[in-house]
């Protein structure tokens, strides 16, 4: 038993690297975006539609994981996923052209999707299930930590290098991890069926789906989001140089590893929706302040991201109300990528096209008016749980 604890543990800090990495690469083009105009001659708008690319093939490749953990295993899944975007991070340091980029980030996304389902059924299969929750404890520090790293890496290798240079600097730690992983990396149980149709459909049918893919939307956009356009926004509106203003997007998601941790607590007191109204009625007017704010702008980009990051425990927990366990899979397979592609995708687009027309801070306003629309819309969720028919 102590040798398959082992084992288990060891397992759960590659897959937690690995998610770490895998959510890295995705988001590690915000902080780059300011050099990325400047080299490629880009508009504000062409280079936000980077990150809608991205979510585009996120969305597709996670709702298809099912079908590809189903015939290679979920070991292999996750190793595909991570050789992908090793390769896809390696052709986007080396594209000729805005098109080749514009492929290669689809393709990060594509790859990138492929992970999360088989690495979620891979943590759950090492351990019992009263280890669960703090072993995807640990699982989940990936994403706040990756929010924390990107900025400070950008910061500190674009100092001295281009963004080419900077993007391959990450490659040969990518393919370190992966070939950790193939080696000593424990196999998870058979992976599940895939997503059948008729589910689906049933789901598609219910009005609580719909408005979890809106609140969704509306945490995604609070966090990756703004987050995408924050260095951009530093530096156009408010003169930051661009390194200065990695280093504060970098820094002030530190305390979120704390705050993500007290948002369960305070779900589990006061209950998920109530939990939900506050966080995003106080994120969206934090956000709104970010765009409207001249002179105290460096305290809402601290404010912001703490109060955005403790939508997700109290959203999750409302969001596996909807139909039974067995139906579970379904819901998140589908109501995640969508709302990817809404709030990590759609809304940064928008953002950035606003900003070509010289209103950039009126794109966060707008955006911070849509995340505050949810406060209202989660009480319209039933509280109890809803069969699928």
């Amino acid at each position: 038993m102590p040798s398959r604890l082992g084992s288990s543990i060891f397992t759960l800090a590659l897959l937690t690297l690995i998610f770490l990495l895998n959510f890295f690469s995705r988001i590690f083009f915000s902080p780059l975006l300011p050099e990325l105009e400047n080299s490629l001659d880009l508009s504000h708008s062409q280079a936000g539609f980077f990150f809608f690319l991205i979510s585009c093939g996120y969305f597709l490749s996670l709702t298809g994981s099912g079908s590809v953990s189903g015939r290679i295993g979920h070991k292999n899944t996750i190793l595909l996923s991570m050789a992908g975007v090793c390769l896809s991070m390696g052709l986007l340091a080396a594209s000729p052209s805005l098109l080749f980029l514009r492929i290669c980030l689809f393709c990060l996304g594509l790859s990138a999707g492929l992970y999360l389902p088989s690495g979620i059924a891979t943590i759950s299969s090492l351990f019992p299930t009263r280890q669960w929750g703090r072993a995807f404890s640990v699982h989940e520090l990936a994403p706040n930590l990756a929010f924390f790293l990107a900025p400070l890496v950008a910061a500190l290798l674009l100092y001295r290098l281009d963004w080419r240079e900077t993007i391959l600097c990450l490659v040969p730690v990518m393919v370190l991890v992966l070939l950790l992983y193939w080696r000593w990396g424990t196999t998870a149980a058979t992976p599940s069926p895939s997503l059948k149709t008729a589910d689906c459909l049933a789901l598609l049918r219910q009005r609580d789906f719909w408005l979890m893919v809106l609140l969704f939307s509306m945490g995604i956009t609070s966090t990756l989001g703004v987050y995408s356009v924050l260095p951009t926004y530093l530096v156009a509106c408010h003169q930051f140089p661009e390194q200065g203003a990695n280093l504060l997007v970098g820094s002030s998601r530190l305390p979120t590893l704390a705050t993500v941790l007290a948002a369960g607590w305070l779900a589990d007191r006061i209950g998920n929706r109530k939990t939900i109204c506050l966080v995003l009625a106080s994120s969206g007017l934090a956000t709104v302040m970010l765009g409207a704010s001249q002179s105290q702008v460096t305290m809402y980009v601290w404010l912001q991201p703490v109060l955005a990051v403790c939508f997700f425990p109290a959203a999750f927990a409302l969001l596996s109300r909807i139909g039974p366990a067995s139906s579970r899979a379904v819901t998140v397979s589908l109501t995640v990528p969508l709302s990817f592609v809404i709030g990590g995708g759609v809304l940064p687009a928008l953002i950035t096209r606003m900003a070509d027309q010289g209103h950039f801070g009126g794109g966060l306003v707008l955006a911070g008016l849509f995340i505050a629309l949810g406060s209202l819309l989660v009480f319209l969720v039933s509280p109890s749980c809803r069969p699928i028919h």
